[in-house]
């Protein structure tokens, strides 16, 4: 007649234990969570003085990115592959189209002075003309390829076109080295590419703004 109670008064112990227990496990798994990592564009430009700056400016007045683009975590994405692969833990330091435009700057700013013309690192008014980038496409995955695809338009004071044109490029990405983020890989091939697109663009906007001076207008 007393197995009985005897026997509920431990599992009513017990209970309560074991709950403690439970909840002192969960507690200890959300305080280990994983480390986020931020990370930045890289123009790999040194950094220049010059005495003066030039009558003639720049600004670059937008950069555009798609929208699977637009987010914090870094995308990569195989080639051909509809799955897109979003770390919540590497993230971007800043907008990705902010961090594109800052890349872009660094990239035009030392051959563009060797032409006499300024990049603006602001809004501010006084420009005598601005770039416009659509980026459609940068996306790969770390031990795969990396495309970058764009549009530009440069756009005197006055909002016509001086020129414009495309871009695309690709590049390999190192396969992430043990004990490294595979992230690192692609982002640094990401600048690589963004670099090459600054590269490219240069002797278009000297040209575009020369044949604008010798005209006259």
């Amino acid at each position: 007649m007393t197995l009985f109670p005897c026997a509920a008064r431990r599992s009513r112990r017990i209970f309560p234990a074991a709950l403690l227990c439970l909840l002192a496990c969960l507690l200890s798994a959300c305080g280990k969570s994983a480390p986020t990592y931020y990370y930045l564009l890289e123009s790999g430009e040194k950094p220049f003085s010059s005495p003066a700056l030039p009558s003639t400016s720049l600004r670059i007045a937008h950069v555009g990115i798609p929208g699977y683009l637009d987010r914090q975590g870094v995308v990569s994405r195989s080639e051909g592959d509809p799955l897109l692969n979003v770390n919540n833990f590497d993230i971007w330091a800043e907008p990705l189209d902010q961090g594109i435009r800052r890349v872009l700057r660094e990239v035009l700013s030392p051959p563009l002075l060797a032409g006499d013309i300024a990049v603006q690192t602001t809004d501010d008014a006084g420009w005598k003309a601005a770039l416009l980038v659509d980026v459609l496409r940068l996306d790969g995955a770390p031990g795969e390829t990396v495309r970058l695809e764009a549009r530009w338009s440069l756009l005197d004071s006055a909002d016509r076109v001086m020129a414009r044109g495309s871009f695309a490029d690709s590049a390999p990405c190192p396969a992430a080295l043990p004990g490294t983020a595979a992230t690192s890989s692609l982002v640094r091939t990401q600048s690589l590419l963004v670099q090459r697109l600054g590269k490219a663009l240069a002797p278009e906007i000297v040209r575009a703004l020369n044949g604008r001076r010798q005209s006259g207008s």
